[in-house]
């Protein structure tokens, strides 16, 4: 093999190369470097920034499952490049790589079932009590609470129209929940946009009125605040509470992880514990556990914490109980572990969550010492060779 010449040269061809930008001279110079084995550790020395070396490293991955990639409800394509042996396919902005090849022969045998992705569904549940299912329900008129009118669009997307009458009327609350194996996105009457992954909710009312707009949320929901200085927006999750300045923002809130994450995207928050308040700035995440005040703040890896809502899966040396917990939720399944198995052993890849899950387990079996087996809505995980 012959490797280009120097340091620079190599940091070169992979920044055109993340960039779409080698001729065909250029991409055969690079094929023959980063096919080869020893590529994953020249990466490592040839200077680039800590995203481009994910993103470098995430294709390597790729390229040893050999993953056959389902087409995406929504695509995020950068230009095609020609490889060596196969047709890579860049898929998102993140760089998954996908090498589809030849068809694999040999079939695992936890591939014989599969289970399909989530989907657009939730529940809407009105003042009164009614619930709603908002996957079945047709697209237009949904019901009239206190003079707003709530209304499902042609996206999918459920959307209020506050009126004069909602005001008069005084506030009702309305709930959307999803699922496990759910996602979904609202309108509120105020024009912010709520966007709640699976196994989460969140309860509003269907006007604001006073001096202030507050919801409560469960699970995992993003946002986006009309600003309003005179109606400060509040989300209320736990023993905690996040006041809008003027933001996009994220908070992951699930009861089955250990913290709390509170992700700004874009603005200003405001987060408030029981004995601490902190103004966090774009690009930092909040840091909490139920029950301690504490609050850490850490610079944010915004692709990472925004992945679910852009439909994808995006795993950054993340320990396998934390996929696992992201994978049943998502694909409405149980998770099994064979005693003793190391639950912290952590994983580097990346797929659209619209991948069917055997996809996911086995981008995870190419990267770490685990298997898996199907066995109808139950996932159990093994090490490898037993």
């Amino acid at each position: 093999m012959t490797i280009p010449p120097n340091r620079n040269r190599l940091q070169k061809l992979a920044r055109n190369y993340l960039k779409g930008k080698l001729t065909v001279s250029e991409q055969q110079e690079f094929d023959e470097w980063f096919l080869s084995e020893d590529a994953e550790d020249t990466i490592l020395e040839i200077g680039l920034t800590p995203q481009e070396h994910k993103r470098l490293m995430l294709a390597r991955i790729h390229s040893k499952a050999g993953i056959v990639q389902q087409e995406a409800k929504k695509k995020w394509l950068w230009p095609r490049i020609a490889a060596a042996a196969s047709v890579i396919i860049i898929l998102s902005y993140g760089a998954f790589l996908l090498f589809p090849g030849k068809p694999v022969k040999k079939q695992m045998a936890h591939t014989i079932q599969d289970v399909a992705p989530g989907g657009n569904k939730a529940i809407l549940t009105l003042a009164n009590g009614e619930k709603v299912q908002l996957n079945g329900a047709k697209n237009g008129f949904v019901a009239i609470q206190g003079g707003v009118t709530i209304a499902k669009k042609e996206d999918g997307q459920l959307s209020y129209t506050d009126g004069q009458a909602g005001a008069a009327n005084g506030e009702l609350f309305n709930t959307v929940e999803t699922p496990r194996g759910g996602k979904y996105q609202l309108t509120l009457a105020d024009g912010t946009l709520a966007i709640l992954d699976a196994a989460s909710s969140i309860h509003y009312p269907v006007a604001f009125n006073g001096n202030q707009r507050s919801v409560q949320i469960t699970g995992q929901v993003y946002f986006e605040v009309v600003h309003d200085a005179r109606k400060p927006f509040k989300v209320s999750v736990k023993d905690q509470v996040v006041e809008d300045l003027g933001t996009k923002f994220n908070i992951n809130a699930y009861d089955d992880e250990r913290v709390i994450r509170t992700t700004l995207v874009e603005g200003s928050i405001g987060l408030k514990t029981s004995s601490r308040y902190i103004i966090l700035k774009p690009g930092q995440q909040a840091v909490n556990s139920t029950g301690n005040p504490a609050i850490n703040v850490v610079a944010a890896d915004i692709e990472d914490a925004l992945a679910w809502k852009n439909d994808k899966f995006l795993f950054n040396n993340e320990p396998l109980e934390s996929i696992m917990r992201k994978v049943s939720r998502w694909y409405d399944v149980d998770i099994q572990y064979q005693k003793g198995f190391n639950l912290k052993e952590s994983y580097l890849g990346g797929l659209t969550r619209y991948s069917n899950v055997s996809q996911v387990l086995k981008m995870l079996e190419i990267t770490g010492e685990v298997r898996f087996e199907i066995d109808g809505k139950t996932i159990r995980v093994l090490p490898k060779g037993k």
